[in-house]
């Protein structure tokens, strides 16, 4: 499929909106990219598109709406030296709704040489978003074949294939989970999940595991004197990419608890079968829906700039509230 989508392009017949839908590390911003170096340059050579001035690229950090209404003011104008462009949002699932439907105007009048890409998951745009892309869909990798891969890598068999199953089969995925590092954040995470829905909502411990070193303080972080260095001024603050790595946990095994309550498929965190066994137990499938709803609204937020203690504070006090 994805080699038909570039023959397209190569052969003038580029859609004017393209959604490279897949897991992440299924290669959606690498397939994104020669989709767009096909479309402004004639070329398979992503690499020419660093400083090319008809290009964008956009979505890695937190994105505003003015952001975005300053982006498509500019797709609506000539390109220069009359070239075409192209202009990649990454992530796009996390776009609030706002500014999906700022966008929304653009891809329903688009201009004749500016071409659209879009990557993420579906779950999370906005149905009108999905119908005006042609959307290319990634599957994840063989998790037999990745844990062979992380075998070779030196785990142990049974930790390559938990690993490769809780990466959907991506390799880079699968390695990136098998840190240690990574590991003991995901220990945490499960912990204050488990806390949260069933004894308390632990701010305290979600803060500190969200928590960054930064010179500077966040307008809605803790105030306490342990976080602020001299002169004032606090040394943490707020990661929001931790904070997004925290609600993905916790989506996951919220959605392994919504299979398990359907009768689906083997959970991927199946080292919580107890957890998810209990949470399916306690929840009706419409309740863990709406939980999961909620999760990636949250990320949504934070990936628009929203305070990450504020959001990971309002998560907990939701799923407390479930209860």
């Amino acid at each position: 499929m994805r080699e038909r989508l570039l023959s397209a392009i190569q052969n003038g017949r580029a859609p004017h909106a393209i959604l490279i839908s897949g897991p992440e590390g299924s290669g959606r911003r690498e397939l994104a990219r020669r989709c767009a170096a096909l479309y402004c340059l004639g070329e398979d050579t992503p690499r020419r598109l660093i400083n090319w001035p008809n290009y964008c690229e956009i979505g890695e950090g937190a994105v505003k709406v003015d952001d975005i209404r300053t982006l498509l003011a500019s797709a609506a104008m000539q390109g220069f030296n009359g070239g075409r462009r192209a202009f990649v949002f990454l992530n796009a699932q996390n776009m609030s709704a706002q500014i999906q439907n700022t966008l929304l105007k653009t891809l329903e009048e688009p201009h004749s040489d500016t071409l659209l890409i879009l990557t993420g998951n579906e779950f999370g745009l906005l149905p009108t978003i999905r119908s005006r892309c042609v959307i290319e869909r990634l599957g994840a990798g063989r998790i037999d074949e990745t844990a062979q891969e992380l075998v070779q890598d030196g785990l142990s068999a049974a930790d390559a294939r938990f690993f490769a199953t809780l990466a959907d089969g991506i390799a880079s995925r699968a390695r990136a989970y098998a840190t240690d590092e990574a590991k003991a954040f995901r220990a945490e995470a499960l912990a204050i999940l488990e806390r949260a829905v069933f004894d308390y909502a632990p701010f305290s411990e979600a803060a500190e595991l969200v928590t960054g070193l930064s010179a500077e303080p966040e307008a809605d972080g803790p105030a306490d004197e342990e976080a602020r260095g001299k002169g004032g001024k606090r040394k943490k603050k707020g990661d929001p990419s931790l904070a997004l790595s925290l609600l993905t946990v916790f989506i996951s095994v919220f959605r392994d608890a919504l299979d398990a309550a359907l009768g689906g498929r083997e959970p991927r965190n199946s080292d919580q079968e107890a957890l998810i066994r209990r949470i399916s137990s306690c929840f009706t499938t419409a309740r863990i829906q709406g939980i999961i709803e909620m999760l990636a609204s949250a990320q949504q937020r934070l990936t628009a700039g929203a305070g990450v203690y504020l959001t990971i504070d309002g998560v907990l006090a939701k799923l407390y509230a479930r209860r």
